[in-house]
Protein backbone atom coordinates (compact mmCIF):
# COMPACT_ATOMS: atom_id res chain seq x y z
CA UNK A 1 0.00 0.00 0.00
CA UNK A 2 1.52 3.53 -0.88
CA UNK A 3 1.13 6.28 1.35
CA UNK A 4 -0.80 9.47 0.07
CA UNK A 5 0.77 12.07 -1.58
CA UNK A 6 0.99 15.66 -0.41
CA UNK A 7 2.23 18.83 -1.48
CA UNK A 8 3.44 21.46 0.21
CA UNK A 9 5.02 24.19 -0.75
CA UNK A 10 6.07 27.25 1.01
CA UNK A 11 6.37 30.96 -0.19
CA UNK A 12 8.10 34.17 1.08
CA UNK A 13 5.82 37.27 0.99
CA UNK A 14 6.74 40.94 -0.14
CA UNK A 15 6.72 41.75 3.37
CA UNK A 16 9.14 39.29 4.63
CA UNK A 17 7.00 36.73 6.13
CA UNK A 18 8.21 33.07 5.38
CA UNK A 19 4.69 30.44 5.31
CA UNK A 20 2.89 27.86 3.58
CA UNK A 21 1.26 28.57 1.20
CA UNK A 22 0.14 25.03 0.34
CA UNK A 23 -0.50 21.95 2.72
CA UNK A 24 -2.71 19.13 0.89
CA UNK A 25 -3.18 15.82 -0.26
CA UNK A 26 -2.80 15.49 -3.93
CA UNK A 27 -5.38 13.12 -6.18
CA UNK A 28 -3.97 10.61 -8.56
CA UNK A 29 -5.42 10.55 -12.35
CA UNK A 30 -4.77 7.02 -14.21
CA UNK A 31 -2.39 7.12 -16.70
CA UNK A 32 -3.49 3.96 -18.22
CA UNK A 33 -1.92 0.72 -17.92
CA UNK A 34 -2.62 0.79 -14.02
CA UNK A 35 -0.30 3.68 -13.78
CA UNK A 36 -1.14 6.61 -11.88
CA UNK A 37 0.26 10.35 -12.43
CA UNK A 38 0.35 13.03 -9.61
CA UNK A 39 0.89 16.72 -10.62
CA UNK A 40 2.67 18.09 -7.66
CA UNK A 41 3.97 21.15 -8.85
CA UNK A 42 5.24 23.58 -11.88
CA UNK A 43 6.01 27.03 -13.57
CA UNK A 44 6.15 28.55 -17.20
CA UNK A 45 9.85 29.79 -16.31
CA UNK A 46 11.63 30.38 -13.53
CA UNK A 47 10.00 32.49 -10.76
CA UNK A 48 12.10 35.62 -9.08
CA UNK A 49 12.19 35.99 -5.46
CA UNK A 50 10.89 36.81 -3.62
CA UNK A 51 7.44 34.09 -4.41
CA UNK A 52 4.33 33.53 -2.59
CA UNK A 53 2.13 31.21 -4.95
CA UNK A 54 -1.29 32.38 -4.41
CA UNK A 55 -4.82 29.70 -4.80
CA UNK A 56 -5.37 26.22 -5.67
CA UNK A 57 -2.61 24.71 -8.26
CA UNK A 58 -4.08 23.82 -11.38
CA UNK A 59 -1.50 21.68 -13.88
CA UNK A 60 -1.67 23.47 -17.34
CA UNK A 61 0.04 20.20 -18.92
CA UNK A 62 2.47 17.18 -17.63
CA UNK A 63 5.07 18.68 -19.86
CA UNK A 64 6.56 22.08 -19.96
CA UNK A 65 7.88 24.17 -22.72
CA UNK A 66 11.52 25.20 -23.23
CA UNK A 67 12.19 27.02 -19.65
CA UNK A 68 9.33 25.10 -17.69
CA UNK A 69 9.40 22.69 -14.89
CA UNK A 70 7.15 20.23 -13.79
CA UNK A 71 7.31 18.30 -10.78
CA UNK A 72 5.14 14.62 -11.32
CA UNK A 73 4.98 11.78 -8.66
CA UNK A 74 4.26 8.85 -10.77
CA UNK A 75 3.50 5.25 -9.58
CA UNK A 76 3.65 1.91 -11.91
CA UNK A 77 2.06 -1.24 -11.01
CA UNK A 78 3.76 -4.43 -10.53
CA UNK A 79 3.66 -5.61 -14.56
CA UNK A 80 2.93 -1.98 -15.84
CA UNK A 81 4.67 -2.11 -19.67
CA UNK A 82 6.03 -5.57 -19.43
CA UNK A 83 4.96 -8.23 -22.48
CA UNK A 84 2.08 -10.11 -21.88
CA UNK A 85 0.52 -8.20 -18.76
CA UNK A 86 -2.87 -7.34 -19.23
CA UNK A 87 -4.65 -5.14 -16.83
CA UNK A 88 -8.20 -3.85 -15.93
CA UNK A 89 -9.57 -2.02 -19.08
CA UNK A 90 -9.46 1.29 -17.55
CA UNK A 91 -9.57 4.15 -19.65
CA UNK A 92 -7.18 7.11 -18.49
CA UNK A 93 -8.70 9.64 -16.62
CA UNK A 94 -9.94 12.09 -19.19
CA UNK A 95 -8.11 15.25 -17.49
CA UNK A 96 -4.90 13.57 -17.63
CA UNK A 97 -5.80 13.06 -21.72
CA UNK A 98 -6.11 16.68 -21.58
CA UNK A 99 -3.25 17.80 -19.44
CA UNK A 100 -1.00 15.41 -21.82
CA UNK A 101 -2.06 16.65 -24.94
CA UNK A 102 -1.80 20.67 -23.64
CA UNK A 103 1.93 21.25 -24.60
CA UNK A 104 3.16 19.05 -27.51
CA UNK A 105 6.50 17.26 -25.41
CA UNK A 106 8.44 16.58 -28.50
CA UNK A 107 10.70 14.00 -29.18
CA UNK A 108 9.46 10.28 -30.45
CA UNK A 109 6.42 8.20 -28.92
CA UNK A 110 5.84 4.55 -30.25
CA UNK A 111 3.19 3.61 -27.83
CA UNK A 112 3.32 -0.22 -29.45
CA UNK A 113 5.79 -0.87 -27.15
CA UNK A 114 6.34 2.13 -24.92
CA UNK A 115 9.27 3.68 -26.32
CA UNK A 116 9.21 7.31 -26.53
CA UNK A 117 11.14 10.70 -25.79
CA UNK A 118 10.27 14.18 -24.88
CA UNK A 119 11.99 17.37 -25.09
CA UNK A 120 12.96 17.20 -21.87
CA UNK A 121 15.82 16.73 -19.03
CA UNK A 122 13.71 14.47 -16.52
CA UNK A 123 15.34 13.80 -12.94
CA UNK A 124 13.34 10.71 -11.43
CA UNK A 125 13.85 9.62 -7.65
CA UNK A 126 12.93 6.18 -6.77
CA UNK A 127 10.54 6.28 -3.44
CA UNK A 128 9.91 2.53 -3.43
CA UNK A 129 9.51 -0.53 -5.50
CA UNK A 130 11.67 -0.99 -8.38
CA UNK A 131 11.42 -0.05 -12.11
CA UNK A 132 13.34 -1.09 -15.61
CA UNK A 133 14.61 1.79 -17.86
CA UNK A 134 15.22 0.82 -20.80
CA UNK A 135 16.84 2.47 -23.32
CA UNK A 136 16.47 3.12 -27.16
CA UNK A 137 19.45 0.76 -28.03
CA UNK A 138 17.59 -1.97 -25.56
CA UNK A 139 20.19 -1.61 -22.84
CA UNK A 140 18.94 -1.86 -19.19
CA UNK A 141 19.02 -0.70 -15.79
CA UNK A 142 17.13 -1.15 -12.91
CA UNK A 143 16.14 1.11 -10.56
CA UNK A 144 15.60 0.64 -6.72
CA UNK A 145 14.34 3.11 -3.69
CA UNK A 146 17.16 5.76 -3.42
CA UNK A 147 18.25 5.89 -7.14
CA UNK A 148 17.87 8.82 -8.73
CA UNK A 149 18.08 8.92 -12.82
CA UNK A 150 18.77 11.76 -15.09
CA UNK A 151 17.27 11.59 -18.31
CA UNK A 152 18.67 13.41 -21.19
CA UNK A 153 15.76 13.76 -24.08
CA UNK A 154 16.99 10.05 -25.10
CA UNK A 155 14.34 7.53 -26.63
CA UNK A 156 12.98 4.99 -23.31
CA UNK A 157 10.27 2.79 -21.92
CA UNK A 158 9.43 1.91 -18.68
CA UNK A 159 8.68 -1.68 -16.90
CA UNK A 160 7.96 -2.46 -13.74
CA UNK A 161 9.07 -6.40 -13.22
CA UNK A 162 8.95 -6.40 -9.40
CA UNK A 163 6.22 -7.29 -7.28
CA UNK A 164 5.13 -4.31 -5.84
CA UNK A 165 4.19 -0.57 -7.04
CA UNK A 166 7.21 1.81 -8.06
CA UNK A 167 6.76 5.53 -6.45
CA UNK A 168 8.81 7.77 -8.36
CA UNK A 169 9.24 11.64 -8.63
CA UNK A 170 10.03 13.19 -11.69
CA UNK A 171 11.34 17.06 -11.94
CA UNK A 172 10.45 17.54 -15.60
CA UNK A 173 12.89 20.73 -17.18
CA UNK A 174 11.58 21.71 -20.54
CA UNK A 175 14.46 22.68 -23.29
CA UNK A 176 14.94 22.13 -27.09
CA UNK A 177 16.14 20.08 -29.33
CA UNK A 178 19.13 20.88 -32.16
CA UNK A 179 17.74 20.62 -35.67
Amino acid sequence: MLPPVRRVVTGQTGDDRHIYTHVEEVAPMEMGGGAKWYGMWGWEELPTLPFSPEGPYQPRSIFPEAGGMRANMVTFPPGFGVKGVEFPAIAPDPEYQRLQAAVTSGGEHDFDVGMHSTDSVDLGFVFSGEITLIQGDGSEVTLRRGDVMVQNGAKHAWENRGSEPCMICFVVLGTSRKG
